[in-house]
């Protein structure tokens, strides 16, 4: 593939590696119902880190030779968030009213490729930092509450990074 402007061309790089950047991975929130979603970006993102894991059951036994064994159990995944303060956004708006409220909410986790996850999580932490030298920040945990639905692609583009 090679791109043109202004009448010059210039080849592209061959060897360009298949990482992913982090600020094309987004956070949204519904604001809207389950048959009708209103998926709202959380504004201003910095990070939104996705730790899935399972309980270590030690399923260790006298006849192990002497090595210890362990299976998984129970599941869990959370979302660590943190961004700038922004106060008029509905996706910011929305984690601060479910969290003084005890809801869950409903949340996608965009993709670059337009794939998502969907999952509930209860908002179990949300902080706001601000420092006189610098820009106000917030943090936040979203702990899941049952299964974060495997990787799906977006059928038509609708439902990825754009809504």
């Amino acid at each position: 593939m090679t791109t043109t402007l202004e009448n010059i061309t210039l080849p592209s790089n061959p060897d360009i590696s298949a990482a992913e950047v982090g600020k094309d991975f987004l956070l949204y929130v519904n604001t809207g119902t389950m048959a009708l979603p209103e998926w709202q970006m959380i504004g201003g993102q910095r990070n939104s880190g996705l730790s899935r894991q399972a309980e270590s059951i030690d399923v260790s036994h006298k006849t192990s030779g002497g090595w210890s064994a362990t299976k998984a159990g129970l599941r869990s995944w959370s979302i660590d968030l943190s961004g700038l303060v922004l106060l008029q956004d509905i996706g910011v708006r929305a984690l601060s009213t479910a969290f003084e409220s005890s809801k869950d909410v409903h949340l996608k986790l965009a993709y670059p490729d337009r794939s998502y996850r969907t999952g509930w999580a209860s908002v179990t932490e949300f902080s706001i930092d601000i420092p006189h030298d610098g820009a106000a920040t917030l943090t936040g945990k979203l702990s899941g509450n049952g299964a974060l639905t495997a990787l799906t692609k977006a059928a038509n583009g609708t439902e990825g990074i754009d809504g």
